[in-house]
């Protein structure tokens, strides 16, 4: 169990790394997150604690690969300050090796610890982990990160469902702020009226009894309230006007 819950935490550590890579808001929904275990053992503990992962991630579905080809490209450097003195004039064939070298192949022997030979110069010289250093870069629409043979990564690709999904979880954090600010206890039910544009308006037809839920919304209101609680929020070129009031 202890195992398993190690697995999962590192998962969801290295899902929020990659969205922070990507600097998506974490209450922008996205379409998919990618894994690639090392063993089946860490696989079984993602599968059995999958909705967990994605609940924690805002994420709407996960699916496992077994390698990272077209989501992550390695750039493999020589540890100068290790293998310098060691290989002197080599260093530049050693560079060139690297470069022709499968990035993959060397990033997962190098997260288990492994040593790697590589051909230089038509001699074979063996690596330690820590002699090579690994950059990886993400595919485009994608955020990476990878760690001891573990690699996620989120498709960031919006389409205007997921957008207007994300504006509907910013909505109601405006509520929630607008709920303490007026000085509401936290089990006050309230009445609720929301302006905005077009795209506000279907956000709130699309998911209004989901924001009345998470906000504890008793009525919605069509029009403003004007003895209300009142709180206009902008973002990214969106903005949005928030009236509430306490129900008795």
């Amino acid at each position: 169990l202890r195992e398993a819950t190690e697995i999962v935490q590192g998962v969801v550590a290295l899902g929020r790394a990659a969205r922070e890579e990507s600097q998506v808001r974490v209450r922008q929904p996205l379409s998919q997150l990618l894994v690639r275990t090392p063993t089946e053992t860490a696989r079984a503990a993602v599968c059995e604690h999958e909705s967990q992962i994605l609940d924690e991630l805002n994420v709407k579905s996960l699916t496992f690969i077994a390698n990272d080809a077209e989501l992550v490209s390695y750039r493999i450097k020589p540890n100068l300050p290790r293998l310098g003195k060691r290989y002197g004039k080599q260093i530049p064939a050693i560079r060139d090796a690297l470069a022709n070298a499968e990035g993959s192949a060397i990033a997962g022997a190098q997260a288990e610890g492994r040593p790697i030979t590589l051909e230089v110069s038509g001699q074979p010289i063996t690596f330690e982990p820590e002699d090579l250093l690994i950059e990886t870069e993400s595919a485009a629409g994608y955020a990476c990160a990878e760690s001891s043979g573990t690699l996620v990564a989120l498709d960031t690709t919006l389409n205007d469902a997921l957008l207007r999904e994300g504006l509907a979880r910013e909505i109601v954090r405006t509520v929630q702020d607008g709920r303490k600010q007026a000085g509401l206890e936290v089990s006050d039910r309230i009445r609720l009226h929301v302006s905005g544009d077009e795209t506000i308006q279907k956000v709130i037809s699309e998911h209004q009894s989901w924001i009345m839920s998470e906000t504890l919304t008793t009525e919605w209101s069509l029009a403003p309230l004007e003895t209300g609680f009142s709180l206009e929020k902008n973002l990214d070129a969106q903005n949005w006007l928030i009236s509430l009031e306490r129900l008795t």
